[in-house]
C-alpha cells in the first residue's frame, strides 16, 4: 500500500483557502560555474537549484507549507514539499517548508524532506554555505524527500519527532529523532529508520545516525555519523552490493562579521566514509567561503576533493551566485 501524493489536493486547497489565508512567497535560486582542476578546458555554467515556497495560514493552528523547484535534468519544476500542519500547542507559530522547526508541536501530513539528522535543514542552497552536500549523506539517505506523515514536538530542552512515509515500495519507512540542548550551544541528537518490510531479497533497509552541533556567535561546528544497512544512495527499492557502510562528517564555519566586521563566512568540511569490510572508501574535502554583497545575495566559491580508494576521483573549483527573496 502506498500513500497517494497529495500535492494537487494541496494546492487546489491553498487556491480555494488564497482569498481569507495569510499567503507568503519566498524562493531563491543561484548559478554555478564549475571547473574541473584536473581538465583546465572542461568548465561548465549550470543551472543549481531554483525554487518558489508558499506558506499559507487557513485557520489558527492549520497551514499549508509547499515548495516547487527546478529539476535542472528535466528542466521542469517539481513539488519538492506540499503539506498541511496542524499545531496544537503555540498555534500561531510558523515555519519555514525546509529548515528547522520553530518551538511548537505539530503534525504534517504530506510530502516533506524528511527530518532524519541534521543535514536536512541544510539541503537548500541559502542553508548550505557549501555549494556540495557531505559524502555521508549521498551514500546514505541522499536528501530523502518523501510523502507521508511527521508528528514533531519540543519538550523543554528536548525535541522529538516521529515519521512514517513511502521509503520503498513494500511497506513503509519508519523512524525518527531524538535530539536535546543541554545548553543553548549545543545540542545533539540520534536518528533512526527502518523499512517495515523486507523486500524480495530479503532485505530490510535501515540508517541508525547521530549528530551534534556547537554553535556560537562566530564559530558553528558540526558533526553527524550514519551507520546504514541494505540503502546505498538513497535508493530505497534497490540495493546494491554493498550493503553496510558507515561514515561521518565533521564541518566548521567561521563567521568574520563579528571579528573584522567583514560579512565572509570561512567553511571546512571532511567526510569518510566506507564499507564494514573497508573494500571500499572514500573521504572527501572540502573548503569554501562565502560573501554576503547585500541582503539577500551571496557569491561563494568551494574547493572540493573526493578520493576514492585511495586514488584521486574528483577535484573541482565550483563559484556559485545565489539570490534569495
Amino acid at each position: 500500500m502506498r500513500i497517494n501524493n497529495p500535492i494537487i489536493t494541496i494546492s487546489l486547497l491553498v487556491l480555494q483557502s488564497a482569498g481569507f489565508g495569510q499567503l507568503q512567497f519566498c524562493g531563491f535560486a543561484d548559478i554555478l560555474f564549475v571547473q574541473d582542476i584536473e581538465k583546465p578546458s572542461a568548465s561548465e555554467i549550470q543551472q543549481g537549484q531554483f525554487e518558489l515556497d508558499i506558506t499559507a495560514k487557513l485557520r489558527p493552528g492549520i497551514s499549508f507549507e509547499g515548495a516547487f523547484a527546478l529539476n535542472p535534468e528535466t528542466g521542469t519544476f517539481e513539488a519538492g514539499a506540499g503539506f498541511i500542519e496542524l499545531t496544537f500547542i503555540e498555534e500561531n507559530v510558523r515555519h519555514a517548508a525546509r529548515g528547522e522547526y520553530f518551538n511548537h508541536t505539530g503534525f504534517s501530513v504530506g510530502q516533506f524532506d524528511v527530518p532524519f539528522g541534521i543535514d536536512w535543514m541544510h539541503i537548500a542552497s541559502p542553508d548550505r554555505r557549501l555549494v556540495s552536500a557531505p559524502l555521508l549523506n549521498e551514500k546514505s539517505i541522499n536528501g530523502w524527500n518523501d510523502v507521508g506523515i511527521n508528528f514533531h514536538t519540543d519538550i523543554g530542552k528536548t525535541h522529538l519527532v516521529a515519521f512514517l512515509v513511502n521509503g520503498a515500495s513494500d511497506g513503509y519507512a519508519i523512524g525518527g529523532r531524538a535530539a536535546f540542548a543541554p545548553f543553548d550551544a549545543v545540542g545533539m541528537g540520534v536518528s533512526y529508520l527502518s523499512q517495515t518490510e523486507s523486500s524480495e531479497s530479503e532485505s530490510k533497509p535501515q540508517v541508525i545516525g547521530g549528530d551534534l552541533e556547537i554553535t556560537t556567535a562566530s564559530l558553528s561546528i558540526r558533526m553527524e555519523v550514519h551507520h546504514s544497512e541494505d540503502l546505498l544512495d538513497g535508493d530505497f527499492s534497490a540495493i546494491d552490493s554493498i550493503s553496510t557502510h558507515h561514515g561521518f562528517y565533521l564541518q566548521a564555519d567561521l563567521d568574520l562579521l563579528d571579528i573584522l566586521n567583514i560579512p565572509l563566512v570561512l567553511i571546512g568540511r571532511y567526510d569518510g566514509w566506507s564499507t564494514v569490510d573497508n573494500v571500499e572508501e572514500a573521504q572527501r574535502t572540502t573548503f569554501g567561503m562565502a560573501y554576503t554583497v547585500t541582503g539577500g545575495f551571496e557569491i561563494r566559491a568551494e574547493y572540493l576533493s573526493d578520493i576514492i580508494n585511495e586514488e584521486q576521483d574528483t577535484q573541482q573549483l565550483v563559484l556559485q551566485t545565489l539570490i534569495s527573496f
